[in-house]
């Protein structure tokens, strides 16, 4: 698990979460807090892409943000072909234009094997994506949109199960109400939050109960997340 800065808030959740599952699974597991020390101006976002230099060594790695907050009881890793970087589909599709990426991954959780770090690495150095027709836009900021474009040029993603990685809380209000009544309407805020934390029946508790890792972007609530998702 990737966390570089004062994220105590979150990792004191997480991270447990993910040690447990790891041993259950006889995986190693370690809390990332150092950044990759290079000559380039990179986001903090970037660490997880160079991770293996950190802690090399590994065969596998799995290289997960620090907001996502796993089951305890998730099953093994799936397995993900060789030379391939396996990742979920990102709760937002809409927004990307690129003709090459045929979905977007969503980075907050990776899975590939030493081979297919190379990728990884291209996608820092090369920094944030910076199309050359501005039409060819990629839905993500920071290492999304370039890891995305790099993994779909060489035809090199493997599309996971979307239960590592639900998105729980844009996958709700990408495909209800939408992004502007969810910012500006504090009431369709607490109506989700009670239809999902309320002992009742509703589609979005029902996916987050399906789900083996809450993506807690955009509902950075970890002590209420990890009550409902147990």
């Amino acid at each position: 698990m990737v966390s570089v800065g004062d994220r105590e808030h979150l990792t004191k959740f997480t991270y447990p979460r993910l040690a447990a599952w790891a041993a259950k699974h006889h995986y190693s597991s370690c809390l990332l807090k150092k950044p990759y020390q290079s000559d380039l101006d990179r986001s903090l976002h970037f660490t997880k892409l160079m991770a293996h230099k950190i802690l090399p060594g590994f065969e596998r790695y799995i290289i997960i943000d620090d907001d996502l907050l796993l089951r305890t009881d998730a099953p093994e890793m799936e397995e993900v072909p060789e030379g391939y970087v396996g990742l979920c589909m990102d709760a937002v599709q809409v927004n990307t234009a690129a003709t090459h990426v045929k979905w977007t991954g969503n980075t907050g959780f990776i899975v590939c094997d030493r081979s297919a770090l190379k990728f990884l690495e291209q996608a820092y150095y090369e920094g944030e994506y910076q199309p050359l027709d501005p039409s060819q836009t990629i839905w993500g900021p920071f290492d999304q949109a370039i890891l995305n474009h790099i993994l779909f040029k060489n035809d090199r993603v493997y599309q996971l199960d979307w239960r590592w990685n639900y998105q729980c809380v844009i996958d709700y209000y990408d495909k209800t109400i939408g992004w502007h009544n969810w910012k500006n309407k504090r009431w369709e805020r607490l109506l989700y939050y009670l239809k999902i934390g309320l002992p009742l029946s509703s589609k979005a508790k029902k996916k987050i109960t399906q789900a083996y890792g809450i993506h807690m972007t955009m509902g950075l609530y970890p002590k209420f997340f990890s009550k409902i998702h147990a």
